[in-house]
C-alpha cells in the first residue's frame, strides 16, 4: 500500500498534503488560493496529490482555528437537469478545493423564487453567487455581494456571464445531416418564450433552412421527456427524414419513440449529450455544449472577482461536435 493510498483512508489536512508534496503548509495554501508566485512545477505536483487523495478542505477545522468560513451560493434552475448538474459538479469541486462552503438552491424558472433565494444568500453573507439564468427572470441588482455575481446561460449588462454557442451547434448539426443526404431535416425544440434554449436555437435552424433551401419542419413543445416522444411522432408524420433535437430531454424522448417504432436508423442530431442518450443511440451526432467547462469557467470567473478583479467579463464556451461511434 502506497503512502498516498494510506493517507487517502483518513481525513486529510493541509499539513498532510504538504508532507506528501515535500513542501511547507503555506505553499499548499498558496496553491489552493491560485497564487501565481508558486513555481508551476510545484503547483502541478500539489494539485496532482490533491486529486489523487481526494482532498476536501475542512470548514470545521477552519472554524476551530478561528478562521472565517468562506462561502458562495449557487442557484440552478432545475436540480434534475443533467446539463446543469455537469456544471454544478465542477463549480462545487473548484470551491471545495479552495476551502469554500457551497449553498445550492433551485429557482425552478420562477423569478420570485430566484429573488427569495438571492435574499437568503445576502442574509447568509455569502461572498459571491453563481446562478443559472432564464427568460423573464427580471433584472438582478448587480451591486449585491460587492458585484461578485456570475450568470450562466443568459446575459445582463453589468454582470459577468458564461454562455454557450448553441446557434453554432445547431448549424453544425444541420450541416452534418445534410452531408449525410437528409432532405427533410426537422427541428424538435422548445417554445420561443425561452430565449436561450428556444428562440435562439429555432432561429439558427431557420437560418440553415434558408441557406440550404430546405423547407422547415418544426415542432415546438415543453422541455420534458414525454414531449420528445410526442414531438418525434409529429415530425415523422410530417415527413421528416432527419431530426435535430434542441435539448437533451427531447433527444431522449425522440430516441425512445424511434426505437419503439423500429426506426432507430433515422438520423438524429442532438444538442447536448448525456450517458442516457449515448446508450439509446451510440452513433448519434452530438453537439456537446460542454457544460462541465461552463461550470469551471464560471467558478474561475467568480473566484477572481472575489479576489479583487471586479472587472466584468463574458465567456462563450464553444460546442464540441462529435460522432460518438463512427
Amino acid at each position: 500500500m502506497t503512502l498516498i493510498t494510506r493517507k487517502a483512508m483518513k481525513k486529510l489536512t493541509i499539513r498532510d498534503i504538504a508532507a506528501l508534496a515535500g513542501v511547507g503548509k503555506s505553499t499548499v495554501s498558496r496553491v489552493l488560493n491560485n497564487d501565481p508566485n508558486v513555481k508551476i512545477e510545484t503547483q502541478a505536483k500539489i494539485r496532482k496529490i490533491i486529486k489523487e487523495v481526494g482532498y476536501k478542505p475542512s470548514a470545521v477545522a477552519r472554524a476551530m482555528n478561528n478562521q472565517p468560513i468562506q462561502s458562495i451560493g449557487i442557484i440552478v434552475t432545475r436540480l434534475s437537469s443533467s446539463a446543469e448538474n455537469q456544471a454544478l459538479s465542477e463549480i462545487i469541486d473548484f470551491f471545495h478545493q479552495h476551502e469554500y462552503e457551497v449553498l445550492v438552491l433551485e429557482s425552478r424558472y420562477d423569478g420570485e423564487l430566484l429573488n427569495t433565494h438571492i435574499e437568503l444568500m445576502v442574509q447568509k453573507q455569502v461572498e459571491g453567487i453563481i446562478f443559472f439564468g432564464f427568460t423573464d427572470q427580471g433584472e438582478i441588482n448587480k451591486d449585491l455581494f460587492n458585484g461578485n455575481i456570475v450568470m450562466i446561460a443568459v446575459e445582463q449588462s453589468g454582470i459577468s456571464s458564461v454562455t454557450t454557442n448553441s446557434p453554432l451547434a445547431i448549424q453544425h448539426c444541420f450541416d452534418h445531416l445534410k452531408e449525410n443526404n437528409a432532405k427533410r431535416i426537422a427541428f424538435l425544440g422548445v417554445h420561443v418564450n425561452d430565449i436561450q434554449t428556444g428562440k435562439l436555437r429555432l432561429d439558427a435552424y431557420k437560418k440553415s433552412c434558408i441557406i440550404n433551401k430546405i423547407e422547415p419542419i418544426i415542432h415546438l413543445t415543453d422541455m420534458q421527456y414525454i414531449d420528445g416522444i410526442k414531438g418525434c411522432k409529429a415530425l415523422l408524420e410530417a415527413g421528416a427524414d432527419a431530426i435535430i433535437c434542441g435539448t437533451e430531454r427531447l433527444t431522449a424522448g425522440a430516441l425512445v419513440h424511434l426505437l419503439r417504432e423500429g426506426k432507430s436508423d433515422l438520423p438524429v442530431a442532438a444538442i447536448g449529450i448525456n450517458d442516457y442518450i449515448r446508450i439509446l443511440n451510440p452513433k448519434i451526432f452530438a453537439a456537446d455544449l460542454q457544460y462541465a467547462k461552463v461550470g469551471k469557467e464560471a467558478a474561475i470567473l467568480l473566484f477572481h472577482k472575489m479576489k479583487g478583479n471586479n472587472q466584468n467579463s463574458d465567456t462563450v464556451v464553444q460546442p464540441l461536435m462529435t460522432n460518438l461511434i463512427v
